[in-house]
């Protein structure tokens, strides 16, 4: 716990971008925002406390585009930092860490993803079958956190960038 505690204080602008990235989804998808929580350091906190959508695609969307945009920040930042700033770049390192190591959903959006999932393919809604896996990875994500999985992930596309000059 002490351990996790000073991870996400090192990787304080992951944290931050990442309440900021969730609040502009649902703000994108129209969805109502409760609280925004852009200091959750301690790991319990929620970054973003929203309304349970009704539509299908807005809960998909909560769940997957934070993560694909982090995602992308995450290799822009380690793109600019080797190839515009390599006398600095461990700074763009760390940054990029720091956004990729907290793109991944939590278990509150897989709980969603799954429930809404399973109603909308009950429903006839056949498309929403795509959520069943995605929910699988959110939650194989979750329990390898434990072993660091969120900062493997930030090393690993700091190295696709570095490895063949861009992805």
């Amino acid at each position: 716990m002490i351990i996790g505690l000073l991870i996400r204080m090192l990787t304080f602008p992951g944290v931050m971008l990442d309440a900021l990235i969730n609040k502009k989804t649902c703000q994108f998808l129209n969805i109502e925002l409760y609280q925004v929580n852009y200091f959750s350091i301690a790991g319990e906190e929620l970054p973003v406390i929203h309304e349970i959508p009704k539509e299908y695609s807005k809960t998909f969307g909560i769940a997957i585009y934070p993560f694909v945009i982090m995602s992308m920040i995450a290799i822009a930042v380690f793109y600019i930092g080797n190839y515009l700033f390599p006398s600095i770049e461990f700074i763009f390192i760390w940054l990029g860490i720091s956004v990729a190591a907290h793109s991944f959903p939590n278990t509150v959006m897989g709980d969603l993803l799954w429930k809404s999932s399973i109603s909308e393919i009950k429903g006839g809604n056949y498309l929403a079958i795509i959520g069943i896996p995605l929910v699988a990875i959110i939650y194989l994500a979750r329990m390898l956190h434990f072993f660091w999985l969120d900062i493997i992930y930030g090393v690993i596309l700091y190295i696709l960038i570095i490895r063949d000059g861009a992805i």
